[in-house]
Order: structure tokens, then sequence, then C-alpha cells
């Protein structure tokens, strides 16, 4: 589906509706043991926050910074800044340029996509209104470094991955999803997003091969989970319209949980994995989404 170019901006809600933008970039790093995302929403209303986490093995992230505030009704996303977080799209629908300093934590991350956007609305099952109102993901590359505190990770060119996704999101609708990106050092990525609300599954995303992406039909996978419900594995046969199956393996190395809003009653998890895509080796981010007490439930009942 064709994105405006007023996509890449705020969104503005018609009369009596709401509206909230989020955009999301991150890097996982098998190599390195850590995970890296960025993570900002803004209102119609003028709220804004974000988290930047950096995680590892340990069982506590080696940074999760948080903002929060209001930001005046002429702040657009074409060169946004906050407390310490610069964002800038040049060129639609292809950069972003993001630069973070605050505190032990100092990111630069330009990012160039390797594909045309592609929006969950592409997909058979389409996209949930719960949800959002539209959904672009995009795999790309990804050149700058992290620092924190004393230790530093250059890039050049390295993949990576975001979305920005705009429309009022009611989070209690879901009763869980999994939500996925995996990509190879060649370019070759799997973006999915499996989901199940109001008693129905559905599923999003698409596998990109050779700068082509193929939107997904549905995702025949099993995961396993420790004690605590966090994920640990996923084993996952990924089915794309034109009947195409990818394989898709994912190992967990280091896990974070996200600061969520308790009025939300969610828990969000992200795990960064090893990954291999047909066989060949990379590395991918594995999100759960959960209901509080249904999450609770589950740990009590020992699984």
């Amino acid at each position: 589906m064709a994105f405006s170019p007023k996509d890449d901006l705020r969104h503005r809600p018609v009369p009596g509706k709401k509206m909230r933008d989020s955009l999301f970039w991150e890097m996982i790093m098998p190599d390195e043991q850590l995970g890296l995302q960025i993570y900002v929403y803004l209102t119609d209303r003028g709220r804004t926050g974000y988290n930047v986490a950096v995680w590892g093995p340990g069982e506590e992230p080696l940074a999760l910074e948080l903002g929060g505030g209001t930001v005046e009704d002429s702040a657009d996303l074409d060169d946004f800044t906050f407390e310490g977080l610069h964002v800038r799209q040049p060129e639609f629908q292809r950069t972003a340029e993001v630069r973070y300093s605050r505190g032990d934590v100092e990111v630069e991350y330009s990012f160039e996509g390797i594909h045309d956007a592609f929006s969950f609305r592409s997909n058979p099952d389409g996209l949930p209104s719960w949800f959002a109102e539209n959904r672009m993901e995009q795999t790309g590359r990804v050149s700058g470094f992290l620092q924190v505190g004393d230790r530093r990770v250059e890039w050049d060119r390295r993949i990576a991955h975001r979305d920005h996704s705009w429309g009022a999101r009611n989070w209690a609708v879901p009763h869980h999803w999994k939500w996925i990106v995996a990509y190879t050092d060649s370019g070759r990525a799997v973006n999915a997003w499996i989901w199940i609300a109001k008693g129905e599954w559905g599923f999003a995303g698409y596998v990109l091969t050779d700068g082509v992406t193929v939107p997904i039909s549905h995702v025949e996978s099993r995961a396993t989970y420790d004690d605590d419900m966090t994920q640990r594995h996923l084993d996952a046969d990924v089915v794309t319209v034109d009947g195409a199956r990818t394989r898709l393996v994912l190992d967990r190395y280091a896990l974070v949980k996200l600061p969520t809003n308790a009025r939300s009653e969610t828990e969000i998890w992200e795990a960064a994995c090893h990954a291999t895509i047909d066989g060949e080796p990379g590395a991918a981010q594995f999100e759960t989404h959960w209901p509080s007490s249904y999450l609770q439930h589950l740990i009590e009942a020992g699984g």
C-alpha cells in the first residue's frame, strides 16, 4: 500500500477522535550480546514520551532511560527534539537520523531503508482498529554508534529495523501478541506480528528477499517459555501469500521488561535473540504482550 509523504509526520485526528503516533528504531547485536531500542510517542494533545533501552544477558538492563512531558502543538516528526532525543527524517520513507545523549548513554543511529516501507494493512487479515489506523515497518542499514558508560560499539551499515504507527491504541483488547523482526547480514528479513483478540487470530508482516517484501498469510509457530512465562525459544514456519514457507528459529540471549502504564494492565517483554532464517544465521527481536492478570495466573499455575 502506498503511503502519503505526510505519513512520516505527526498525524492529526478528525474532530471528536484521538490520535497517537509512535516511532521505533532497534538493533539486535548477538556478537556484542546486546539489544537496543528507541521508542517515542506523540499524541494530538501534545503529550510525548520515550524509552531508550540497552540490554544484555544480565538481570538488569545496561540502560533503561525514560522521558515524558508535553511539547508545543507545532512540534512535528521531521525534526523533533525532546529531553536529549533528536529525531530527523530527511527522506520520505527512506532515511531517519536518531540522536540521543543523556546520562551515560549516547546513540547516533543513521538509518537507510533497504526496501519500500511496508504497511500492515497489506496483509490478508488487515490491521485491527484497536491497534492503529496504519503501521509501516522497514528493514534497513544503520551507521553510527552506541555508547553506554565506557563501552562503545560502532556500526557501519549494520542491519536493523524501524516502524511507525498512528491511531488510538487500546492495549487491553488483545489477549496476547508476538511481534518479531529477524534479519541476516545479507539482507534477508522476516517481520511477523501474531495476535489474538476478541477470540480471533490474526497475522501481519512480511518476508524480505532480494529487496522485495511479500506479505505474510499466516505463521505456524511454537514458543517455549521460562517459569516466569518470559519467551525463551521460537520455532516458526512463516507462510507468505504466494504459498512460500520460510523457516525461522529464535533463541533468546537477553531480556528486558518495558515500563507500561498501569491503566493498560499489560506487560511487554523484549527478547534479543540469535536467529536463523532458512538456516542462515542472524539476529532477532522477539516481543510478547500479555494482560497482567492472565500472565500472573499462568505463572502461579505453573504455565
